[in-house]
């Protein structure tokens, strides 16, 4: 029995279809790549997880899946080779834009989120910490150009009501030694205080 070589078999997403319907976010999820971040000789590495989709007409029967990974591969490895600053919205574009044009799409979306530590010293003892934080990069390629996003999500604190205390009484010690009593420091603790959301009320 003779195997057919893959050369030979049909590129069935070429074929026309015999329905013609518009299909909408037609893509991947969860590719995960390390890409390096931030400018020449000072980059950062990041664990990210990028999402990529097109919009496909009604002429189209689908989407090569095999082109995405190849054109994330290709987009990080051009920054490399080009040695400019690698941003997250900015690799984001170029994948968007290569995707659409490759796949003949009507509109291209890629979101990137990539996580990193930062190192950051206690204020009072010193101690080194270690903060995640996550960046994110999106772009949309469509017939009237690319628009993109960038943000991040940082770690937050609440006060607890005993550390609220603790901070009001240091506030009303310096208060006081500015001058501010009676009435004057009570509404002046009363305006810069803010209710804790791990208490109830």
């Amino acid at each position: 029995m003779e195997l057919s070589s893959l050369s030979n078999s049909p590129d069935v997403q070429n074929y026309k279809p015999e329905i013609h319907l518009s299909l909408s976010r037609v893509g991947v999820t969860g590719v995960e790549k390390v890409i390096r971040i931030g400018e020449p000789g000072a980059e950062q590495s990041y664990h990210a997880q990028l999402e990529c989709f097109v919009d496909l007409g009604p002429k189209q029967k689908g989407a090569h899946m095999s082109r995405f990974d190849e054109v994330v591969n290709e987009a990080i490895g051009e920054f490399a080779v080009e040695g400019s600053a690698l941003r997250a919205e900015l690799l984001a574009q170029s994948i968007a834009e290569s995707v659409r044009e490759r796949q003949g799409a009507l509109r291209a979306e890629v979101t990137i989120t990539a996580r990193y530590p930062e190192n950051k010293p206690a204020p009072v003892s010193g101690i080194e910490t270690q903060e995640i934080y996550t960046l994110h990069g999106a772009a949309l390629a469509g017939e009237k150009g690319t628009r993109r996003i960038v943000g991040v999500t940082a770690q937050g604190m609440t006060a607890c009501p005993c550390a609220q205390e603790l901070v009001a009484a240091t506030a009303r010690d310096r208060l006081s030694a500015q001058g501010f009593e009676g009435t004057r420091l009570s509404r002046s603790l009363r305006r810069c205080r803010s209710q804790p959301t791990t208490s109830a009320g």
